[in-house]
């Protein structure tokens, strides 16, 4: 058998890792197979198979319901459009059905089949434009669901997006707010797919309601006739979607972790490190592990599916013979015309094909229904968190003071901060140092009224900042994160962020040369226009230290009243170091700038140091005094920082 040209060394193109070669470190000839792996968590495992077919009815027209709401919001003119559409085309099928009766008649009764057919044609004509307004209506329906669709899945991720973006950032640390963010997410993806099964269940039931409308005009027998001949489809296909979900269910973890580990073997960040540490045979086998595990158990279930399908095919071609077999009795018994009798067939075959999209779609719809609930409960329990403090209004402070302050997270036993009183003026640079956990990121967020303190207050020139408008304080506030946002947008973009330009790109390049980013931003191929995304095509890619950069110039850009900085030099070589710190305490007058470090030769060039010990303030003072101290906090970290 040829080997396929996959430029894999041999022996591992199979996804095994290779051989081991004489003289190089030997890789296990068999790695272990990747771990079962189940989230038993999800709230709604299993939900289809648990079901009884009573639940499942019950929740399905809330799930159309949620839709409609949804669909309603964003374009009503759609929705009233596919309703008027489905119903006439219900009317045109029953107009059909009926059309064709009358004209079986004449067309089985004459002799001359000439004459028969001049008979039949009024009513032929008839039964072909209810043909075709029905085609015609369903098209249109379809075009409306077209453009509803895209309309819905914007409406439903803005309406997320917008939330997660306003609610209080306490919210983030609630315990089950992930779980509950992320099922909410998959509601809001799937919500176009509800919108498409809805608009196909709701046909069916009208066709179907339409076919036994007529089954019934034609003979009361016929409509039992018709529910014995289409059950067993019905409920084979409620078995069948079952099988589906249960192996969907069986994968849906591996598929996940698959999915994610995709991106890791896929990105740009992580391929020096993959190739560098030869990790790409047990990773190539790992993944190709992944994939069997999830084909094996695909394939697993379509023997019980396609056993079922058939049984209830079988079943369901036994009743329909029955009911044929009964037709014939009733023609021959001169109960029922000939032309009554084709009548029905045609439309116990509408009826059949109705029943098994209401019954397709109807499991889906549960499945779907259940995170689309998910999407409703996340929106309503968390849009009454989000900011919204107070009317008053914060200006830019002279003076910050923290009276008697303590935080609490979520979830959490002891505060993260306690106690902590102090008084922040303005032309002063402040560093906060401490061990990791002492509370100053914490601190930090109540000094820019990110979150609101749990005890005591935060006063901006006597405003608190509990009762203050939240937007009219973060007008204020310039910040550096120690994850800091590496936007896919263009360089100008990057620094502005929507603030206004009110000197054109002036003050843009003012900002990027204080801290060292001019000359970069010049020798790029667009200068301000460059995209900095280099996973986009023709986007540009900067280094670590040179998005720190870019973020400073950010919040220098701003030119805030409060300037927090937590690590904002981290990766930064030591000429950027000092341009930053350098422009700190050249413009500090017109600010009160809070700087979070760990590296204690940047403490020198502040006014005022805080140290924070396991939420509370252990002592505070300049630089000197504090070296000066003895059994000094700062004093032990800065000598222990010059040993290095």
């Amino acid at each position: 058998m040829t080997r396929p040209l996959t430029g894999e060394p041999h022996g591992a193109s199979d996804g095994r890792p290779p051989a081991a070669v004489p003289g190089a470190r030997q890789a296990p000839v068999q790695p272990s197979p990747p771990p079962e792996l189940d989230f038993k968590g999800r709230r709604h495992r299993l939900a289809m198979e648990d079901a009884t077919l009573w639940e499942m009815a019950r929740r399905i027209p809330r799930a159309l319901a949620q839709t409609a709401r949804l669909a309603w919001s964003v374009d009503r003119r759609m929705v009233i459009a596919i309703l008027v559409c489905q119903l006439l085309s219900g009317i045109g099928t029953f107009v059909m059905l009926t059309s064709v009766s009358r004209a079986l008649g004449p067309l089985l009764a004459a002799e001359d089949p000439r004459s028969g057919l001049e008979a039949a044609l009024p009513a032929l004509a008839v039964a072909v434009v209810a043909m075709a307004g029905g085609s015609a209506a369903w098209i249109l329906a379809d075009w409306a669901t077209r453009r509803l669709n895209p309309q819905i899945a914007a409406a439903a991720d803005l309406t997320m997006i917008d939330l997660h973006m306003r609610v209080e950032l306490s919210a983030y640390d609630e315990e089950g707010f992930k779980d509950a963010s992320q099922a909410a997410e998959i509601g809001s993806m799937r919500a176009v797919d509800l919108a498409d099964d809805a608009k196909t269940l709701t046909q069916g039931l009208v066709q179907l309601v339409s076919a036994a409308s007529v089954l019934t005009s034609l003979h009361p027998l016929l409509l039992a006739v018709l529910v014995l001949s289409v059950v067993p489809r019905g409920m084979g296909g409620v078995i069948a979607a079952r099988i589906d979900y249960r192996t969907h269910d069986r994968t849906i973890s591996a598929r996940n972790v698959r999915s994610m580990m995709r991106w890791w073997l896929t990105t740009p960040e992580l391929a020096d490190e993959l190739r560098a540490n030869t990790m790409r045979p047990y990773l190539h086998y790992w993944y190709r592990a992944m994939c069997d595990r999830v084909v094996g158990r695909e394939l697993e279930g379509s023997r019980p599916y396609l056993l079922v399908t058939l049984l209830a095919a079988s079943l369901a071609g036994a009743f329909t013979v029955g009911m044929w077999a009964a037709l014939a009795g009733l023609v021959l018994a001169g109960a029922m015309s000939t032309a009554v009798a084709g009548t029905a067939i045609v439309a116990s075959q509408s009826c059949g094909r109705a029943l098994n999209g209401i019954v397709r779609y109807s499991a889906v719809m549960f499945h779907h229904g259940l995170y689309l609930h998910d999407y409703y409960t996340f929106i309503g329990a968390y849009r009454s968190q989000a900011v919204d403090r107070g009317g008053a209004r914060a200006a830019a402070p002279r003076e910050v003071t923290l009276e008697d302050v303590s935080y609490t997270y979520p979830g959490k036993d002891g505060p993260a901060l306690a106690s902590v009183s102090l008084t922040l003026h303005r032309g002063t640079v402040v560093a906060l140092v401490g061990e990791n956990g002492a509370g100053k990121s914490t601190l930090v967020r109540l000094l820019a009224g990110l979150t609101v303190a749990s005890g005591g207050r935060v006063l901006w020139d006597g405003t608190d900042l509990a009762t203050a408008h939240a937007e009219s304080v973060w007008r204020h506030v310039g910040l550096v994160p120690q994850r800091h946002g590496r936007w896919p947008l263009a360089a100008r973009e990057n620094i502005t962020l929507g603030q206004p330009r009110e000197h054109g790109d002036e003050q843009i390049w003012e900002a990027a040369e204080r801290v060292g980013m001019g000359e970069v931003f010049r020798d790029l191929p667009d200068q301000l226009d460059t995209l900095l995304a280099r996973s986009v095509w023709g986007g540009h890619e900067l280094s670590g230290g040179q998005w720190q950069r870019t973020a400073c110039a950010r919040a220098l850009y701003r030119r805030p009243a409060v300037l927090v900085l937590d690590e904002p030099t981290s990766e930064m070589d030591p000429r950027g170091e000092h341009r930053i710190f350098h422009q700190l305490r050249q413009h500090k007058d017109d600010r009160i700038t809070v700087i979070v470090t760990h590296r204690l030769d940047n403490v020198r060039l502040a006014d005022w140091i805080i140290a924070l010990d396991k939420g509370r303030i252990r002592e505070q003072g300049t630089f000197d005094e504090l070296i000066a101290t003895e059994g000094s906090l700062v004093g032990e970290l800065y000598a222990l920082a010059q040993d290095r």
